[in-house]
């Protein structure tokens, strides 16, 4: 059988606060968003540098979603080799970066076969997550 749920009394459950300002925590975030984009023709280390940006991301505080998984894209015959026949993309959304996490993109060092591309936009309300 399954567990047994107990019924919580709604006195003794914790007020929540509401929020006052900015805190000081987040007055170092950029009110912004940054896409990072990742392309390889190889899919198998593509996502071994992916998941490297992932953790380093992640330790710094911002808001992360992602690796979110593009779409392939074939190249033109005239281009492509049996090899490198298609381009394998991961997108990052970053919202509200630190300045840690700035520097940690501006010193990105990945694999020579791995592509990174940067954009910044403003956030808007929709936007907020």
């Amino acid at each position: 059988m399954g567990k047994r749920i107990s019924r919580v009394d709604s006195k003794h459950l914790p007020e929540k606060r509401k929020a006052r300002g900015r805190s000081p925590k987040d007055a170092a975030r950029w009110q912004s968003k940054i896409l990072l984009y990742l392309e390889g023709y190889d899919p198998r280390l593509l996502d071994k540098e992916t998941y490297k940006v992932y953790r380093k991301i992640s330790g710094t505080g911002a808001r992360l979603r992602g690796p979110v998984p593009l779409p392939v894209r074939p190249l033109p015959e005239s281009t492509a080799t049996p090899e490198t026949d298609r381009v394998h993309r991961r997108l990052f959304l970053i919202f509200f970066p630190t300045e840690q996490t700035i520097s940690l993109l501006e010193k990105l060092s990945l694999s020579g076969s791995v592509q990174t591309s940067i954009s910044v936009e403003e956030i808007t309300a929709e936007d907020h997550p």
